[in-house]
């Protein structure tokens, strides 16, 4: 889960909470089901989330500014701005100071 303000149009501060199926997300990378998650870290900038599927272990690291990694094995498979991700992202936008929802079309 990531919050984020973003620039707008609008005359306030606008905030995108974004939700990512972490295990969907790898599976679409790597052509392979099952993924686990079996340890995760939080520093001051970012969290981090282990996986294992079989044999094969993945990272993905979700920084604070919207930024996502996804390592499987010695391979980076992503490396880019989590609200990016195609399929596997649900996105919901709130004004930053009342907490309202912002329907965006």
């Amino acid at each position: 889960m990531l919050e984020q303000a973003i620039t707008s149009e609008f005359d306030f501060s606008v905030v995108c909470h974004a939700e990512v199926d972490m295990p969907e997300w790898l599976s679409q990378l790597t052509g392979q089901p099952g993924w686990r998650l079996c340890g995760e870290d939080e520093d001051e900038f970012s969290d981090a989330y282990r996986f294992r599927s079989g044999c094969t272990d993945a990272q993905i690291v979700l920084f604070h500014s919207g930024y996502a990694t996804v390592e499987v094995g010695d391979s980076m498979l992503y490396d880019g701005s989590l609200l990016a991700i195609p399929g596997c992202i649900r996105r919901q936008y709130y004004n930053a100071d009342s907490g309202a929802p912002i329907r965006l079309n």
